[in-house]
C-alpha cells in the first residue's frame, strides 16, 4: 500500500474517535447539496464513495434502493455501521437493510463495470489520486449515471493545516 493511503488510514483511524452522529446538514453547502442529490438518488443504487463514518449515509439510505458505502479506513466503517443501526432504531426505519458498508479503496473500486447509477462525493477527492479516481468511478457509473458531490480538492490551505505531518 502506498505511503499517503497509510498516512490517509491513520489520519482518519485516529479522527474517527471525535465523529458523532454528523450536523452537516446544518451547513448551508450540505444543504444545497442535499437538495440537488435527493432527486438524482430516488430509488437508485448509489455508492457512498468515501463514506467515512457514514455522515452521508443517512441521508442517502432515504432516497436510494440500495446504498454502498466505501472506505479505507475500518475505524470510520465500524462507526458508520453503528450509526446506521442507531439511525433505524430511532427512526424505526429499515434503512439499514438497504444499506451495507465495505473497506475498498476509492482508486481501485472490486466493482463491476456500470454497478452505480449515482456515485456520492462527500470531499474525498482531496485524499485521493484525482485521474485514478475518475477512472474508476466512470468505469462503475452506468452509461447514464451521475457524480455528484462537494468537494474542496485539498485547495483550502485552513482545511489541509490539519493534515501536515
Amino acid at each position: 500500500m502506498e505511503e499517503r493511503k497509510r498516512k490517509e488510514i491513520e489520519y482518519y483511524d485516529e479522527q474517527v474517535k471525535y465523529f458523532g452522529e454528523s450536523s452537516l446538514s446544518t451547513l448551508g453547502s450540505f444543504r444545497f447539496l442535499y437538495r440537488l442529490a435527493a432527486p438524482l438518488c430516488e430509488d437508485k443504487k448509489v455508492l457512498d464513495y468515501g463514506c467515512g463514518s457514514g455522515a452521508h449515509t443517512g441521508f442517502l439510505a432515504q432516497h436510494a434502493n440500495e446504498v454502498v458505502g466505501i472506505d479505507l479506513s475500518e475505524a470510520s466503517l465500524k462507526v458508520a455501521e453503528g450509526l446506521s443501526h442507531k439511525r433505524d432504531d430511532r427512526q424505526g426505519s429499515e434503512t439499514g437493510q438497504k444499506v451495507r458498508f465495505l473497506k475498498m479503496d476509492c482508486e481501485a473500486l472490486k466493482f463491476p463495470n456500470g454497478s452505480f447509477d449515482v456515485v456520492f462525493d462527500g470531499g474525498t477527492f482531496s485524499s485521493l489520486d484525482f485521474h485514478k479516481a475518475l477512472a474508476e468511478i466512470t468505469r462503475v457509473l452506468e452509461p447514464n449515471g451521475v457524480l455528484v458531490g462537494i468537494e474542496t480538492f485539498g485547495h483550502n490551505p485552513l482545511a489541509n493545516l490539519t493534515r501536515i505531518q
